[in-house]
């Protein structure tokens, strides 16, 4: 848990705006942060564990080890090996093994060798690199969903920050109805309108309404800023206007660009180009044809024993042959593929003379495979067209949130600029309201009802600024950021 702690706090520090600790608490109370932080170390210990498994091996096996003590004979025989292969070396192997044998007291070892193999033409070094790059895709998207959720979450934050002011907005709004209904009730009383007139009546009834509605509003609010508090793991205290529980202002952030972002780093575009890639590479791994080639030396190979036309019949009726019989051989031997067809030649050449080379041979045939190999290369076809499809269907998708998102942009900034020289009116409005209210020159309804359109238009202004930082973070989610990790 302290790693994952350590990740997240990286992520505030490469996020847009961080510097409201509330939306750290908020990011650091987020599970679903904390899940994505576990399943990225998770993932690098599974790409560890895909190079070990892809890298050099070795192998030490003894073999079954058999005894038998019979009246005063003693048998024993063991076939113990070691084995080394480098799979990025053309899949390179070595092998060390031996047959051990005592019979009788006397040493019958045989069939000692050294063997030598690589494929001259194959597709496992390819096949490797794939199983690399998929492990390296695992970790590199687990940790693109850690980044991603971080903007998520802060998406998250500000859209319900927003609500807030929304009804913070509301509630002002209401409350200059209010005043404006006061207003129409002071003159309504002003003019001697009996109290139990229908137009007094009315008049009074909508001030009443309105502060019911008003009332109703806060009471909503309430419980919301105490939801959003217990997420940003702050403190509440309900006995408290909820309007105060809101910051005060709202950090100015730069518009992101959305031109700024590499095209190739667009995500949809990246992973189509991905995908076609690592299906090039599977296609090329696909080979009709391979070949391998093994060669190694044998001490008294059991394969030349009967070229000398020897053997000894013991008085257990068992036929057994000499190891004077046995020759030390060099050994060689190709295995060849083509489709369905799997040939295989190889050669024990004795040191010893007297003795004759000899000779192996296989071959299998598997009629259907050159049948459905036709039906893979035309699959393989079209598969290709559609990954060539999807990589313009990414890019038209860049084009059009290209043109989205510069007209969304527009509008944020236009209704900034709108509701800025607004609120500078209202703003000018209500000190001189103020001012007046004190002399006696305007009731104190007017003066609220100025306050009232002032501070309604200084909330939206608060409401553009998280809507250009929820935008910004809408569009970093747009784009491939592994550069932020690398920071």
């Amino acid at each position: 848990m302290k790693k994952t702690g350590i990740l997240i706090c990286f992520l505030l520090i490469h996020s847009a705006v961080f510097s409201e600790p509330k939306l750290e608490s908020y990011l650091l109370n987020d599970l679903e942060l904390k899940k994505l932080a576990l399943e990225y170390q998770k993932s690098q210990l599974s790409a560890k564990k895909s190079r070990i498994d892809n890298g050099i091996s070795v192998e030490l096996a003894t073999g079954t080890a058999r005894f038998q003590i019979q009246e005063e004979d003693f048998s024993a025989s063991v076939s113990p090996s070691v084995s080394m292969s480098v799979p990025q070396a053309s899949n390179l192997s070595l092998k060390l093994s031996s047959t051990l044998k005592i019979t009788d007291s006397e040493n019958n070892s045989s069939d000692s060798s050294i063997q030598l193999g690589a494929d001259l033409i194959s597709a496992s070094s390819l096949n490797r690199k794939i199983t690399l790059k998929k492990a390296e895709r695992t970790v590199l998207e687990a940790k693109r969903k850690f980044q991603n959720r971080a903007i998520e979450a802060e998406k998250e934050y500000y859209n319900q920050l927003k609500s807030l002011f929304e009804a913070a907005a509301n509630i002002v709004s209401k409350q200059k109805d209010l005043y404006d209904d006061k207003i129409s009730f002071d003159e309504i009383r002003a003019k001697g309108y009996s109290t139990s007139s229908s137009k007094y009546r009315q008049a009074e009834m909508k001030v009443v309404s309105d502060q019911h509605e008003v009332d109703t509003l806060i009471h909503t609010m309430d419980h919301d800023c105490a939801v959003f508090a217990s997420k940003c793991g702050a403190y509440y205290d309900s006995s408290l206007n909820p309007q105060d529980f809101l910051p005060s202002e709202i950090q100015e952030t730069a518009p992101v660009d959305f031109s700024s972002f590499k095209k190739e780093d667009f995500a949809e575009i990246e992973s189509s180009t991905y995908a076609h890639e690592l299906a090039e590479m599977q296609r090329k791994a696909d080979r009709d044809f391979t070949l391998t080639a093994t060669t190694g030396y044998t001490l008294k190979n059991s394969n030349t024993s009967f070229s000398s036309g020897e053997t000894t019949v013991t008085d257990k009726g068992t036929t057994t042959i000499s190891n004077s019989d046995k020759s030390d051989t060099i050994d060689a031997g190709l295995t060849a593929t083509w489709k369905g067809l799997s040939v295989g030649a190889g050669v024990n050449i004795p040191i010893s003379s007297g003795n004759e080379p000899v000779y192996t041979l296989s071959a299998t045939v598997k009629p259907n495979t050159f049948r459905t190999r036709k039906i893979t290369l035309a699959s393989n076809e079209i598969t290709e067209e559609q990954e060539l499809i999807d990589i313009q269907s990414a890019e038209e998708s860049y084009e059009t949130a290209l043109v989205d998102k510069k007209t969304e942009l527009d509008s944020i900034m236009w209704t900034k600029k709108t509701y800025k020289e607004t609120f500078d009116l209202w703003n000018q409005l209500e000190n001189d309201e103020k001012k007046w209210f004190r002399e006696g020159i305007v009731k104190e309804s007017e003066y609220l009802n100025a306050f009232a359109n002032r501070e309604l238009y200084r909330l939206k202004l608060m409401i553009n600024q998280i809507d250009l930082i929820i935008y910004n973070a809408e569009t970093k989610l747009l784009f491939c950021r592994d550069y932020e990790f690398s920071q």
